[in-house]
């Protein structure tokens, strides 16, 4: 009895001393449940040099990162769902390479990022950002109401991004938000008439100071318009005789955007109005405005893509016309017009009504120099069958062999020489196109010049 009693005892103990050790077995268990995890992360990787790359300035930049305190910045906004912003970081770079931003910490969901790049020389930023606590209301505008050289081009990237257990990542590609404007000015020099010119772009539409960066906005919603200035307001850039080219970031858009060079006459002392072209601005447009002092009136300005440039002053720098007429017969006004705005990308009109001539036709004018015009002339009052065309230089120092070589080169024929009924003893020379439908004369202009007729 006393044995069994003995082994009783033993095999409790046993079990007393086991059951703290089965607790604390099923405790650690309970401790070793994986957590789920609520928050996750996601990199922003940047090519610093893609938005200067579209914008045709990447070796100007490198050099000015390279001779000068200036450096490249990016900036990145997350906002949650709510359009509330959560995070906001940068980075700056010395040179264009492949720079990258860490979002940590973010609890997982979906999620707006902004992101921005332009540069700074470590005084205070051209951009500032406005209101950016909420995505709706977030912009920037640029600080000093001045112009823009190119370092100060900014591109923007928005995405949307779902964030969860794993990192992910973003590749933000920038895209230029404005557009580069090169003024190259031939014949400024000190022995020009004028001292300094200044290019504007725009009239009288609202200047735009900013953009909103919300990419719900869209159009011109996306703008911030000035409420005190016109866009003319503003030069998007200066140049003098020392220094005749200047490239410049402007945010100024929109369809036939109106160019006006106005320079300082030395003697009068007084702002003249150069010349004034068209050309349409689109946000990522690289373009050349280029104009000849030696032949201020007689040869237009070049407004237009910098891609195309080259071949235009090629053309031209052979001493011919740079013009391209609609001869489309019986075309109505509007015909006309698009295609004076595609061809020409210099016109400026002279007239919006139509003017009603001696033989009873109406005539649109349009200037594509300071002195030199092309005319259109419809049968009707309301612009309908086109039935002559007239390209008349009105300077008596553009010899009359500009317009000969013009002409031939347009595919006209010489036949000779033609008399009219009211001048008989008058000969003007005629040429005739290829297929014979069109009849062309040069006819000189008694305070001098000609016309093409």
């Amino acid at each position: 009895m006393k044995t069994k009693r003995l082994y009783l005892w033993a095999m409790a103990a046993a079990l007393m001393m086991c059951l703290p050790m089965c607790m604390t077995s099923c405790n650690s268990s309970d401790d070793e449940t994986p957590t789920i995890t609520t928050s996750g992360s996601a990199v922003v990787s940047i090519n610093t040099a893609t938005l200067f790359d579209k914008l045709g300035i990447t070796d100007l930049i490198a050099e000015r990162l390279a001779e000068r305190d200036m450096r490249v910045t990016d900036s990145v906004l997350v906002y949650n769902q709510q359009g509330a912003l959560v995070a906001r970081l940068g980075a700056e770079a010395t040179t264009l390479k492949n720079v990258t931003i860490s979002l940590s910490d973010l609890p997982q969901g979906t999620y707006s990022i902004v992101a921005w790049q332009t540069t700074s020389n470590g005084s205070e930023p051209f951009w500032q950002l406005m209101d950016a606590d909420q995505l709706a209301t977030a912009h920037l505008i640029q600080v000093y109401p001045s112009s823009m050289n190119y370092t100060r081009a900014i591109g923007m990237f928005t995405t949307t991004v779902t964030i969860g257990s794993e990192a992910a990542t973003v590749n933000a590609e920038m895209a230029p938000v404005g557009s580069i404007v090169d003024i190259c000015l031939d014949g400024f020099t000190d022995e020009c008439d004028y001292s300094y010119a200044n290019l504007k772009l725009g009239d009288e539409e609202p200047g735009v100071d900013g953009f909103y960066l919300d990419p719900a906005r869209s159009g011109e919603d996306r703008w911030v318009l000035s409420t005190t200035r016109k866009d003319a307001d503003r030069a998007i850039g200066g140049v003098t005789p020392s220094s005749p080219e200047y490239k410049v970031f402007t945010l100024s858009h929109g369809e036939n955007k109106v160019f006006t060079l106005r320079a300082t006459n030395k003697t009068t002392r007084e702002s003249e109005i150069i010349i004034r072209a068209k050309f349409t601005m689109k946000p990522g447009t690289v373009a050349t405005f280029y104009f000849d002092f030696n032949k201020l009136n007689y040869q237009p300005s070049y407004c237009g893509l910098t891609k195309d440039f080259a071949a235009w002053k090629a053309e031209r720098d052979d001493k011919k016309l740079v013009s391209d007429p609609c001869v489309q017969w019986g075309a109505n006004l509007q015909t006309v017009h698009d295609h004076v705005a595609s061809k020409q990308l210099w016109w400026r009109m002279q007239n919006e009504d139509l003017l009603q001539e001696s033989d009873s036709r109406w005539t649109r004018r349009y200037y594509l120099a300071r002195c030199l015009i092309e005319a259109y002339f419809f049968e009707t009052e309301d612009g309908r069958s086109l039935s002559g065309v007239s390209s008349i230089c009105f300077d008596p120092t553009v010899p009359t062999e500009v317009a000969f070589a013009h002409v031939v080169k347009q595919g006209y024929e010489p036949k000779g020489a033609i008399a009219w009924p009211d001048d008989p003893e008058t000969y003007y020379p005629i040429f005739l196109s290829a297929d014979g439908q069109t009849e062309v004369t040069i006819e000189p202009l008694q305070q001098g010049g000609w016309q093409i007729y």
